[in-house]
């Protein structure tokens, strides 16, 4: 398997952790890719009024440049110097009936912040619990020992997120004139909001595997290299914290309840009808996810 990380020059110790990881898995093949920086960035993209910041620009920059670098006639994947990626990749990796059934896609996330919406999150949670391993919550297999992947559609279930993906084959031929048009075009959008858009116009076709087999670490957005836009710490714990739960791997739950601990119980709002709205979709959330008794 071919592939790469993305990496700014300067992060270093996201250099090292990544290149620990991949050994340790057996993932020679992913090599670092040096990160777009925002010097030399044309004068359009550090206008004050530029529709993506300077870092997201250089970003988009970045993954275009991954796609359109790879060898074709082959998956090729590209992961952000944050992923942390689940043991039961590699074996999918070496699959070729596993990687046949992704040919018809031109992207194969491997994680995302999903839609806030019942029917995306519903499919999510049933797929974790139908491949972790029974006892994944007591002393037995870890999370990482799972049963298999679902193949989820992206259209109408991927949000945002780049941090793990695959390019299949096929995408490696449609995406970098996607890519480039959307560039010359500003771009309008950062480089994932981008897919989400090619997604959800049926100009490329998506899939979403789940359990996830990469997530982001909790921290990534507190230290993210990305830190030239508007951010809003409560949305970005929570969300790292729901990726995480369909993560196939260590769940950390102490981690995890201190990451949202400020956040999860917290007010969320004044206004009463939107309240019982909230906690009408929670309990009904709950009644269709839990198994029949």
């Amino acid at each position: 398997m071919n592939g790469c990380f993305i990496n700014l020059q300067d992060s270093i110790a996201r250099r090292e952790a990544m290149e620990l990881q991949l050994r340790a898995l057996g993932l020679p093949g992913i090599a670092r890719l040096e990160a777009t920086g925002t010097h030399g960035l044309p004068a359009h993209a550090t206008l004050p009024d530029a529709p993506v910041s300077p870092r997201e620009h250089a970003c988009f920059l970045s993954h275009a440049g991954a796609i359109d670098s790879a060898p074709h006639g082959d998956f090729f994947l590209v992961l952000e110097d944050d992923a942390l990626l689940s043991r039961a990749l590699p074996p999918l990796l070496r699959q070729p009936d596993a990687l046949a059934q992704l040919g018809g896609f031109d992207l194969v996330f491997l994680e995302c912040m999903p839609g806030i919406s019942a029917p995306g999150l519903l499919a999510l949670w049933q797929a974790l619990r139908k491949h972790l391993p029974h006892d994944a919550h007591g002393a037995g297999m870890p999370r990482d020992a799972i049963g298999g992947v679902e193949i989820l559609d992206a259209r109408g279930l991927y949000n945002w997120g780049a941090v793990a993906y695959l390019v299949t084959p096929q995408g490696l031929r449609t995406l970098p004139p996607l890519l480039r048009e959307a560039l010359a075009a500003g771009p309008a959008l950062a480089f994932d909001m981008t897919l989400n858009t090619l997604v959800h116009d049926g100009r490329i076709r998506a899939a979403v595997l789940a359990p996830f087999l990469a997530t982001p670490a909790l921290s990534s957005h507190a230290q993210s290299t990305i830190d030239d836009r508007p951010r809003a710490a409560g949305n970005d714990a929570l969300s790292g914290a729901l990726r995480r739960l369909f993560f196939a791997g260590p769940l950390d739950a102490p981690a995890l309840e201190a990451h949202v601990g400020a956040y999860r119980h917290a007010a969320l709002t004044q206004d009463p009808q939107l309240q019982l709205l909230a906690d009408l979709m929670a309990q009904l959330f709950v009644i269709s996810a839990r198994p029949p008794h």
